[in-house]
């Protein structure tokens, strides 16, 4: 019986195959029992190290904190409240995008649509508004239903036709900007938004913006979903091997195309996030999110979970990009070193993540001697 071949993404939780154990014979070498070597204890230089290692990109979030908290060309401005309050409610954005990407990716797929289906999803809903004089919930519906009927799209042609979704979510992304410039003729919707949106992009509550807790919301959700739920340990097994998951009965491709679907509602609400933050459809906003959010998809299993995507993990890597990039602006940098900092926190982040999730190599245990063995079989 042939065993299928195993499909493995970058990161991803590893799911152990049986391994077949060879009866020992009576009277033989095999059959003696070897005690079990004993456990080496951590001294604390290796916990230590263990401890940096697992919570590094904390360690590097709070160190670039105290750099430009501190820093004479940037403390000044960087110290004040507004600042982190503008981040806070700058990210959460990008935020909900990235945790909506994890949900393919930990099935070992890709959306790389998920920023256009933002853009989509604000434009849809502001032409709703302002075409149409849809009401408040409709137009919010309408921007959360369109990110999720591309996600259905791209799951289909995924599942349907096996087409590597690196290709389809290219090519859907492309479709979706030349259909927002169609629909918008290149200019912003700005008429018709209800101010009821738009106060909530700004408001704040206890001094927190109001958009942080719907992040705070679909953060519980999307951990919940992914490491509570058995359709969560279902994508963390196809991720890990198609094919046994298969064998074990999970249905990979409805699954797979559930994934994206959700994957593309979370990049709708992201836009209707937008949309509030703005108060306009900007045909332009959608282009801007993808990169950053896979880097700091990628960043994230560099931290907690290592070598594996986690939720919270991504989270710290998205405002330890921003504040390093706001940090980079205060001190007066040319804009394209921004552009440089995320495009390489991305290559070393997919790099860094890739070692980790290689398995350790141990070394093999002490061959016993001929004389230990014949004595062993004496007794």
């Amino acid at each position: 019986m042939t065993t299928p071949s195993s499909e493995r993404p970058l990161v991803s939780d590893a799911v152990p195959a049986p391994r077949a154990e060879a009866p020992a014979h009576a009277g033989s070498a095999a059959a003696v029992s070897r005690p079990k070597p004993a456990r080496t204890r951590r001294g604390p230089a290796a916990f230590l190290m263990h401890l940096l290692r697992q919570y590094s990109l904390v360690a590097l979030l709070l160190g670039s904190l105290l750099a430009y908290g501190t820093w004479d060309k940037t403390a000044e401005v960087f110290n004040q409240a507004a600042n982190f309050q503008n981040i806070a409610s700058s990210q959460s954005v990008l935020a909900v995008l990235t945790l909506g990407l994890l949900i393919p990716m930990i099935s070992g797929n890709l959306d790389l649509s998920i920023g256009s289906t933002a853009g989509l999803a604000s434009i849809a809903a502001a032409g709703a508004f302002a075409n149409h004089s849809a009401p408040l919930v409709v137009g919010l519906l309408v921007g959360i239903g369109i990110g999720a009927i591309v996600g259905l799209i791209n799951g289909l042609v995924v599942t349907k036709f096996g087409i590597d979704s690196f290709i389809v979510t290219l090519g859907t992304a492309s479709l979706i900007l030349g259909a927002v410039n169609w629909y918008s003729g290149g200019t912003s919707i700005i008429q018709g938004i209800p101010q009821e949106i738009i106060s909530f992009g700004g408001a704040r509550a206890f001094g927190i913006p109001k958009l942080v807790y719907v992040l705070v919301v679909v953060a519980f959700m999307v951990w919940y979903l992914l490491e509570q739920t058995p359709f969560g340990r279902n994508l963390h097994a196809i991720g890990s091997n198609k094919a046994a998951s298969r064998l074990v009965g999970i249905r990979v491709e409805r699954d797979t195309c559930l994934a994206f679907v959700l994957s593309g509602a979370f990049a709708g609400l992201a836009g209707v996030m937008v949309l509030s933050q703005q108060g306009a459809g900007n045909p332009q906003v959608g282009q801007t999110f993808t990169l950053t959010a896979i880097a700091a998809a990628f960043l994230g299993a560099a931290s907690f979970k290592l070598g594996k995507l986690n939720v919270l993990g991504s989270l710290v890597a998205i405002f330890f990009l921003a504040v390093n990039i706001t940090g980079l602006q205060f001190a007066g940098v040319e804009g394209w070193i921004t552009d440089v900092f995320t495009g390489l926190s991305l290559v070393l982040a997919v790099a860094f993540a890739g070692v980790l999730s290689r398995p350790r190599k141990h070394k093999p245990a002490a061959t016993a001697t001929p004389a230990a063995t014949t004595e062993a079989a004496r007794a």
